[in-house]
């Protein structure tokens, strides 16, 4: 006799993909080169802009980390702001070589802004993360965070959390927080399979279709 998990995987079916109407087709094209790409990096930075600005920092030094081939450095007046990465690798100039989760090489309060992009899913401990950069950045000084609510599993190369607003803040003890919300622009774009790994079947609508960012900015508290 098969066991449990032979006869639930069983009446597992997943129907074939149907034809799709190419107009169809061509409108998801544009709603996603509308929705993501250059678009959503204009987006968030002229959130991070307001919320610089709101700050009060108004020079110093700016670290991103993970930024690599989407960096914020033209949010920041370059005779103003020194703007350095963090990633686990060489990417390119001005990169500091490690871990977010901890990184004593880095000094504390030695940062003016600390901001993330897209990288707190990936991180395997975002409680530490947390902790580290409250530590690192000054008093006084902006930590800005743009990450997922609900979005398609993509490893890169390890896909871990999703997250509210409210689990951002609690991430950044130790700040006060200047604005935090959930950003709603893509959500109804076809987001399809794209790594072999992905675990998710076809989506009968076409592609993942609730895709919703989230993002937080504090004030370090001196």
């Amino acid at each position: 006799m098969p066991g449990l998990r032979e006869r639930l995987a069983r009446r597992i079916w997943t129907p074939p993909p149907p034809p799709r109407d190419p107009d169809l087709v061509e409108l998801d094209r544009l709603r996603d080169e509308w929705t993501h790409g250059p678009v959503r990096d204009e987006r968030i930075n002229e959130h991070l802009a307001l919320v610089l600005a709101k700050s009060g920092v108004t020079g110093g030094r700016v670290l991103e980390i993970g930024g690599r081939g989407h960096p914020r450095d033209r949010v920041f007046d370059a005779e103003r702001f020194e703007y350095l990465n963090l990633d686990l690798a060489e990417t390119g100039p001005g990169v500091i070589l490690g871990d977010i989760t901890h990184c004593p090489e880095i000094e504390d309060d030695s940062f003016d802004v600390v901001l993330t992009v897209d990288v707190f899913e990936h991180i395997d401990r975002p409680w530490l993360a947390g902790e580290e950069i409250v530590r690192i950045l000054r008093p006084g000084g902006l930590v800005y965070t743009s990450t997922l609510f609900s979005w398609r599993y993509h490893p890169c190369p390890i896909d871990y959390w999703r997250y509210t607003p409210e689990a951002l803040e609690s991430l950044m003890r130790g700040t006060d927080t200047l604005d935090l919300g959930f950003d709603t622009t893509e959500r109804r774009r076809d987001v399809r399979k794209k790594a072999a790994e992905d675990p998710m079947p076809y989506d009968a609508l076409g592609g993942w279709r609730e895709n919703v960012r989230v993002f937080h900015a504090g004030v370090k508290r001196g």
